[in-house]
């Protein structure tokens, strides 16, 4: 039983801290949109939607149209 809730303490701590490093990380691409926006109009929100894209990831479609489908002709 004791090991149990320690395991489910370790796993309950891991998720808090997997949450405030994701919120402290969007409030920093916040701050730094913000203070592009200062600079140059629009910079910022290029950069929050670069690093809204990074934190998405690489997307194999990104295009929406897949290799094979790609030299095809669909007509």
């Amino acid at each position: 039983m004791n090991t149990a809730a320690v395991v489910i303490s370790l796993i309950v701590v891991a998720i808090v801290a997997a949450t405030i490093v994701l919120v402290l990380r969007e409030r920093r691409d916040r701050v730094t949109a913000e203070r592009l926006d200062g600079v140059d109009p629009g910079a910022g929100l290029r950069a929050h939607a670069d690093a809204e894209r990074q934190a998405a990831g690489a997307h194999e479609h990104a295009a929406g149209m897949s290799w094979s489908a790609g030299s095809k002709n669909s007509a």
